[in-house]
């Protein structure tokens, strides 16, 4: 009896752990990044950026699509802090990362 214990156990640790090993290798999709510069991005684009004028602007520039959108990223500096802006192609601030994850 108690064999038969300890064999459903193993055999449910191994079920379980297969599912976990199942759902994280479905969910990892890789995005294509594309690569270009502050003067190659949409008009838009460039106007949002007046708000950071004060900011040191890289002049490389990533973009990732989105469904039927792109969503560009751009380094931004002031000092010694430094973030990433991303903006859509319509020009709207869509989020800023501080690279705090």
């Amino acid at each position: 009896m108690k064999s038969l214990k300890i064999i459903l156990t193993v055999l449910s640790l191994t079920l379980f752990s297969v599912q976990d090993g199942f759902t994280q290798e479905g969910k990892q999709k890789e995005k294509e990044v594309f690569k270009t510069t502050k003067e190659k991005t949409p008009k838009k684009v460039k106007e949002s950026l007046k708000d950071y004028s004060n900011y040191k602007i890289s002049n490389e520039v990533t973009f990732v699509r989105k469904k039927d959108i792109s969503v560009y990223k751009f380094k931004v500096e002031k000092g010694s802090w430094s973030h990433y802006l991303l903006i859509n192609e319509t020009g709207k601030i869509i989020g800023i990362e501080t690279g705090e994850h």
